[in-house]
């Protein structure tokens, strides 16, 4: 009775606050302006004398204030920059453009060095041992996550599970996510993923030429119905997304270089408005999710979900696992947690046709293994522990392309000597994913696709028994220490059953002849976001027999291939629907507001330092 006041009481309190920010949770659309560089804004004289005065303030206040060292303490070495600014003239760009040039600075500074910019202390963490030191055994001082300037709710405000600042809401969060990890991933998700496999089969054998599309689809179904019993949610998270990665990375707004503008009242603040209307919109859309599923559960017709588990847990069993949330956490730590499962899973996906066109005499030896294994049906979740090579592809595709090169970044919470360096409180903390990655002493030929590395006795990675290793748990990619993602399970079910359907039932590859040479697949062109992804790319997908064709046509959850994208002249049914533009009209491919925008073949193609 108490749980269903709450519920009640909750859900009324939502109304009641939406009904006066109805107007701020407006279309995707509106949200656009402020994720340009365009310096606009700054010609508004409003605008110009505030930042003028915070860039003084800023400056005045770092003249009067000087840190002292402990006795015995050094500082770490630091990248040499103006007094009282430091270095922000030589920021890199995100993802792997940046882990190269960290990484060259890495070979003169050292395993960890500090880079100070514009009144925030950069900390680059370069070795999986420093990297454990730190954020593992020393875990209770580095758990906290930084603001992000343009996106100050997604640290406080519940949005996103791997961005919350530490502390009560975060453990809430945490305990949740792994009570319904622990109570989904021994169920295999609901049978969700194997589900949504099956569709995308037959998006893939009808519409070949969109397999970019098809892949984040796939992603968005798959964890619309983990989470809430109804793939249809998915595009709630396809609006989304796009605005919240470029939000919180540096090729976001200008906001997040020139952080002192964070200052800024939100009255003369273009980027604290926009992010008003963005937290209104998140809010609205994980309510109407979680109450949608209230209205079915009600009525006897909710399919397992995430959502229905809460729903189970109200009472004395809620209390146990160590959590205890009202309507509105429930709703966003579930919606929060859906958010990384598209990205950071369309990453790898991305990668994984890339690496089959790379590097086509593995493709042969992970299909004939499936073929073995499962010669007239799709690979299941039971089938894995015969199918070490397929788990190694997996596995390598994260490590050869990682969807977060730059990790996530941790906050020093309080003073810390490491091997007699001062890391201050506050100081921002990253692991360079990718050059831990590609430590040669653990993975020799880094730059390589190399899933041998996993299952051949002589190379330092391997593992026994080959029944469970390789997999996904303890990988770096995902974390360190208490802030490593808790959706290990997941990505490792739905990559190992989607990459096993895939290679049962297509042949991937570059074109021939011609057509191949005018559409070079890239190496590592990505999209300029936190979260990369490879560019989309021309390719040959061909089904490997007419018997595998007639396989996927004639299964009952494929005869609804699960389009969900809408094309530009369709009509549409709710606010939430994903819809082309008419620039992308079809068979043009569709580039989720440029996050997935085609490789094109450049006048030349681009070089990489060595080793890349």
């Amino acid at each position: 009775m108490e749980a269903s006041i709450q519920v009640s009481s909750d859900r009324m309190r939502y109304h009641e606050d939406n009904s006066t920010v109805a107007a701020a949770a407006t279309s995707t659309s509106d949200l656009q302006p402020v994720l340009s560089t365009d310096l606009t804004p700054l010609l508004h004289s409003k605008f110009l004398w505030g930042a003028s005065l915070l860039l003084l303030f800023f400056i005045a206040r770092a003249f009067t204030s000087k840190q002292k060292l402990p006795a015995g303490v050094k500082r770490l070495p630091r990248l040499p920059g103006l007094p009282y600014i430091g270095r922000p003239w030589d920021v890199p760009g995100p993802g792997v453009a940046a882990a190269w040039h960290f990484g060259g600075l890495h070979k003169k500074y050292g395993p960890i060095y500090e880079w100070y910019i514009m009144g925030t202390l950069h900390i680059w963490v370069e070795t999986d041992k420093v990297a454990r030191d730190l954020f593992v055994t020393r875990q209770k001082k580095y758990c906290d996550r930084n603001e992000l300037p343009a996106t100050v709710k997604v640290k406080t405000g519940g949005q996103l599970l791997p961005l919350m600042g530490y502390g009560d809401q975060f453990k809430r969060y945490k305990n949740f996510m792994h009570y319904i990890m622990r109570n989904s991933s021994p169920k295999a998700f609901y049978g969700w993923p194997v589900v949504e496999n099956k569709k995308t089969l037959r998006r893939l054998l009808e519409t070949p030429d969109r397999w970019s599309e098809h892949m984040i689809v796939h992603c968005a179904r798959t964890i619309g119905s983990v989470a809430w019993g109804d793939p249809q949610h998915g595009s709630k998270l396809l609006q989304m997304v796009p605005y919240l990665l470029k939000s919180v990375s540096p090729a976001g707004p200008i906001i997040n270089k020139l952080s002192f503008l964070a200052n800024l009242p939100e009255a003369i603040s273009p980027w604290k408005q926009q992010e008003k209307v963005h937290y209104a919109r998140v809010r609205k859309a994980f309510w109407e999710a979680l109450t949608d599923v209230k209205e079915r559960h009600d009525k006897g017709l909710v399919a397992d979900c995430w959502s229905s588990l809460w729903f189970q847990a109200q009472d004395q069993e809620k209390e146990k696992a160590g959590f205890k949330m009202d309507w509105d956490e429930a709703a966003h730590a579930i919606g929060s947690s859906s958010f990384v499962a598209i990205a950071t899973i369309g990453g790898p996906l991305h990668a994984f046709f890339a690496a089959m066109c790379h590097y086509p005499a593995w493709q042969v030896k992970v299909q004939a293994e499936i073929d073995r294994v499962c010669p007239d049906r799709l690979p299941t979740t039971e089938d894995m522990p015969n199918l070490p090579m397929l788990r190694a592809t997996v596995k390598e595709v994260l490590r050869w392309r990682q969807p977060t090169p730059l990790g996530v970044p941790h906050v020093a919470m309080e003073d810390d000597i490491y091997e007699g360096y001062l890391i201050p409180k506050g100081a921002i903390v990253h692991a360079n994913h990718y050059l831990i990655s590609r430590e040669e002493s653990m993975f020799p030929r880094g730059e390589e696709f190399l899933p041998e590395r996993w299952i051949d006795p002589s190379y330092p990675t391997y593992k026994e028994p080959l029944t469970e290793f390789p997999n996904l748990r303890g990988d770096t990619g995902f974390g360190y220490g208490n802030r490593a993602c808790p959706g290990v399970d997941l990505t490792q079910t739905e990559l190992t059953t989607l990459l096993g359907a895939l290679l049962w039932s297509f042949n991937i590859a570059r074109h021939s002849g011609r057509r191949g040479d005018e559409n070079p697949i890239p190496w590592y062109e990505v999209n300029p976001f936190v979260i990369t992804m490879m560019k989309p790319f021309d390719c040959s997908i061909q089904v490997r027999s007419e018997a595998k064709r007639a396989y996927i046509l004639e299964q009952p959850e494929a005869q609804d291939a699960g389009y969900l994208i809408r094309s530009h002249d369709e009509p549409t049914t709710s606010e939430w629907d994903m819809v082309r533009s008419e620039s992308e009209a079809l068979p043009k491919p569709y580039t989720w507001e440029g996050l997935t925008v085609p490789f094109g073949k450049p006048a030349t193609m681009p070089t990489y330092a060595p080793g890349i």
